[in-house]
């Protein structure tokens, strides 16, 4: 058995890569189940992952007036596809150790966000200039990026320790709307 140090160590290798803008992708395009923001009002991204069809959302977290909830403005949660569709909290292990988030509050409606996995890059929760809806963005060499979804290829291994074969990115250039797909291979 894979020691818990170890294990945390591999799934924080795994968000690093999953959150680093790559190079760009030549290979064949994305595949993924159809993208859940056709049922997720206030979705801002997603992370799916073979070999099963689960996925991980992330979106707003609203108070019940509908005003942001500001002390903890991302909620995270599955959509197990495999399950008919059923939303499911993240399990406490989850949160605190992959997939949750930290944020912190920079003002002017803008907040840093952190998944849990690899706490050093920073997401950036904030009003887009084009339609004021909240959005998360990454910062690569200084652009921001609009984060949409990504998608992780594993091979089939132990759940402490699974292979990544590659992982692939979406974002949109927010400079020019273009969506740009990055693949890194592992």
């Amino acid at each position: 058995m894979i020691p818990f140090k170890k294990a945390h160590q591999t799934l924080q290798i795994v968000s690093l890569v999953l959150l680093t803008i790559g190079n760009p992708l030549s290979a064949q395009p994305f595949t993924t189940k159809e993208p859940p923001a056709v049922r997720i009002e206030n979705l801002l991204f997603f992370i799916q992952k073979s070999p099963d069809a689960n996925t991980v959302v992330y979106e707003l977290n609203l108070n019940e007036d509908g005003t942001l909830c500001t002390q903890d403005p991302v909620k995270v949660s599955w959509i197990r596809y495999a399950e008919d569709g059923k939303r499911e909290e993240l399990t406490s292990i989850e949160r605190k150790h992959v997939y949750g988030v930290q944020s912190q509050d920079l003002g002017n409606d803008e907040y840093e966000i952190h998944l849990m996995a690899y706490t050093k890059l920073p997401l950036y929760l904030r009003r887009s200039q084009t339609d004021n809806k909240y959005k998360i963005y990454i910062k690569d060499e200084g652009l921001p990026y609009l984060l949409k979804r990504a998608f992780i290829k594993l091979d089939r291994c132990s759940f402490w320790y699974p292979k990544v074969r590659y992982i692939d990115l979406v974002a949109v250039d927010t400079a020019n709307g273009k969506e740009i797909l990055r693949r890194i291979n592992i």
